[in-house]
C-alpha cells in the first residue's frame, strides 16, 4: 500500500497544459495526454524524422508502426496532403531493413518484433503525466476540485494512476471520484433502458440518452478530437 509519507510539490505548469485541458473539457485528463502525445509524434516524423536512418530503424525493429499510428500517418499523407509519396519512401527504407532481417531468421529462431515506437512514446508521456496528475491534484485545491465533479478516468488510465498512486491519499481520490462516476452512469444507463419501454417513451429525453456513449469512453477511453491530421496540436 502507498505511504502517506511523502512530500509534494505542485508540478510546473508548462508540463501540464494537456492535464488542464482535459480537466476543463470533462474528459479523462490522461486520454487527452495520450491524444496530443500522439499527433505531436506521428507529425514530427512526418515532418522531420521519417528521413532520419535511426527514426526508420527503430520503425524497422517493430516490423512497421502499429496499425493505429500507420493509419495516422496515412491520413496525413494520403488525405490531407494527397500524395503517397513520403509514405511510400517511408515503407521502401522500412522494408529494406525488414526483408534484411527476414533473411537473418531461421526456421529455429524466434520472431519478436520491438514494439511500435509510437506506442513507446505515448506511455512514456502517459506515466510522467499520470504522476504529474496525482501530484497536481494532491498539491491545488482547485484542480482537484474540478476533478471531483469530472466523468473520472477511463479505466485503462484509472489502473495506470491507480499503480503510480504514491500515497493512501491518492488512491481514496482516485477510488472516490471513479465510484462516483461510475454510481452515476449507472443510473443514467437504467433511465436510458427505462425509456425506451412503451410505457414511458412520453417522457422528455435528459442527460442520459448518451449514457451509453460516456459508458464507451469509461471503459475504452475518451475518442480524440476531429482535427485535421495535417497539423499538429500546439500546446495552449
Amino acid at each position: 500500500m502507498p505511504s502517506r509519507g511523502v512530500a509534494r510539490r505542485a508540478p510546473a505548469s508548462a508540463v501540464t497544459s494537456w492535464l488542464r485541458q482535459g480537466l476543463a473539457n470533462g474528459i479523462c485528463p490522461l486520454c487527452r495526454v495520450a491524444h496530443k502525445a500522439d499527433r505531436e509524434y506521428i507529425w514530427h516524423f512526418y515532418d522531420e524524422r521519417s528521413n532520419d536512418m535511426a527514426a526508420v530503424e527503430e520503425v524497422r525493429g517493430a516490423f512497421g508502426f502499429c496499425a493505429e499510428h500507420v493509419e495516422m500517418l496515412r491520413r496525413i499523407d494520403v488525405e490531407d496532403m494527397k500524395t503517397t509519396l513520403s509514405i511510400s519512401v517511408l515503407f521502401a527504407d522500412t522494408f529494406a531493413g525488414i526483408v534484411g532481417q527476414l533473411h537473418a531468421l531461421s526456421p529455429d529462431g524466434a520472431f519478436a518484433p520491438a514494439r511500435c515506437p509510437a506506442c513507446a512514446s505515448r506511455d512514456e508521456y502517459l506515466h510522467r503525466n499520470a504522476a504529474y496528475l496525482l501530484d497536481m491534484l494532491a498539491t491545488t485545491r482547485g484542480y482537484r476540485d474540478t476533478f471531483e465533479s469530472s466523468p473520472g478516468l477511463c479505466f485503462p488510465h484509472f489502473k495506470l494512476a491507480w499503480q503510480l498512486a504514491r500515497t493512501r491519499g491518492d488512491r481514496e481520490l482516485l477510488l472516490s471520484v471513479q465510484r462516483s462516476a461510475a454510481e452515476t452512469l449507472l443510473h443514467e444507463l437504467r433511465e436510458h433502458v427505462r425509456k425506451h419501454d412503451d410505457k414511458y417513451r412520453h417522457e422528455p429525453k435528459g442527460l442520459e440518452r448518451d449514457s451509453w456513449q460516456r459508458a464507451i469512453f469509461l471503459t475504452a477511453g475518451w475518442p480524440p478530437p476531429t482535427q485535421s491530421a495535417a497539423e499538429p496540436e500546439r500546446r495552449r
